[in-house]
């Protein structure tokens, strides 16, 4: 009798440990066998196979039209002409039967000066050779408007004098007529931004009749 009790009594237990091992037999094969859905690759996937329209729009033919310059130098270069740069010392001008020989003192004298250099007063010997024998000849000195260090009336009469003393060397038989107008008689109108509007009013003017 007390046999078949440990018997009985025996028999639930050893089943529930068999139940406990089985299940964790159960459980450990599954965690081998189920494929980890998160784990990294073992190497680099196969890449699909490019289409042709992939292939067409990755391909870019180059065109040196549009990226090529050609330099044409027409547009860039400038000639340099030096009869544009250049004042030379005297312009002539006959108006009416009244010829005007204009010495531009800004190339016949140094600043504020009345000086004639031997070169420039060769110069002018060959300018006044066509002058006829015992003709009244006017020299006239003009300054610009703006006052320097010696006044404008004085440096124009002093100017003229020098030139009136060549021609009385080279021309005896001249009658001559010496005067300075200063900025009174402007040969153009001064523009306050254009310089050369003051220098072509800076000029010994010779006029004779002929």
């Amino acid at each position: 009798m007390s046999a078949r009790r440990a018997t009985a009594s025996g028999t639930p237990a050893t089943v529930a440990v068999a139940a406990a091992v089985g299940a964790a037999a159960l459980v450990a094969s599954a965690v081998v066998l189920a494929p980890a859905a998160d784990a990294a690759p073992s190497g680099p996937e196969d890449l699909p196979e490019p289409t042709a329209e992939q292939l067409a729009a990755s391909v870019r033919v180059w065109d040196p039209s549009g990226s090529v310059h050609v330099w044409d130098p027409s547009g860039s270069v400038h000639v340099w002409d030096p009869r544009g740069s250049v004042r030379p010392l005297e312009t002539v001008e006959n108006d009416g039967g009244e010829t005007t020989i204009s010495l531009a003192t800004d190339i016949l004298f140094t600043p504020d000066s009345a000086d004639v250099p031997p070169n420039a007063a060769e110069r002018i010997a060959a300018l006044i050779s066509d002058i006829p024998d015992g003709a009244s000849v006017t020299v006239g000195g003009h300054t610009d408007s703006v006052r320097g260090a010696v006044d404008n009336q004085q440096l124009s009469t002093d100017r003229a004098t020098a030139v009136a003393d060549v021609l009385r060397r080279v021309r005896p038989d001249l009658v001559l007529e010496v005067a300075g107008f200063a900025d009174t008689r402007p040969a153009v109108q001064e523009d306050a931004d254009d310089p050369s509007t003051r220098a072509a009013n800076r000029r010994v003017e010779i006029v004779y009749a002929g």
